[in-house]
């Protein structure tokens, strides 16, 4: 036990000079985006490792079944979202970004700094047409 509250007082004794002794603001400035990336790659990998799992065991649920004589359970296919509706959706948040982008430089850096937002707000603007393009022949399919 006084090992434990001797360890405590020191490490409050340290205070953040333990904690971040040797580290700069130049080497923090670069590893906060190398954890970045790296935490990106994690979860890329553990997507790729469930997904993979997860179709191993529905695999190994219709061997199962096969040997029993059962009948095969169907798998339950996504339902197919109309290709328009990404369109749109990025359509909208680019839009969005450009009136944000162009308000807010339009208010730090004058007229020439808030033309840079046109960029995405025509980005979203052309997303959005054809968006509309699609739905009209996805319709007229129909």
């Amino acid at each position: 036990m006084d090992a434990l509250i001797f360890i405590i007082e020191w490490l409050f004794e340290k205070g953040d000079k333990m904690v971040l002794g040797d580290i700069g603001p130049d080497t923090l400035g670069v590893m906060i985006p190398i954890t970045a990336i790296m935490g990106g790659f994690a979860i890329a990998i553990v997507a790729i490792i469930m997904g993979a799992r997860k179709k191993e065991l529905e695999h190994k649920e219709r061997l199962i079944a096969m040997e029993k004589g059962i009948e095969i359970p169907q798998t339950q296919q996504p339902e197919a979202r109309p290709p328009y509706r990404s369109n749109r959706t990025a359509g909208l948040v680019m839009t969005l970004i450009g009136v944000a982008v162009t308000i807010a430089n339009w208010t730090v850096a004058g007229a020439k700094g808030g033309v840079w937002g046109f960029i995405p707000l025509a980005i979203g603007i052309g997303l959005l047409i054809s968006s509309a393009l699609e739905k009209n022949e996805v319709e007229k399919k129909k």
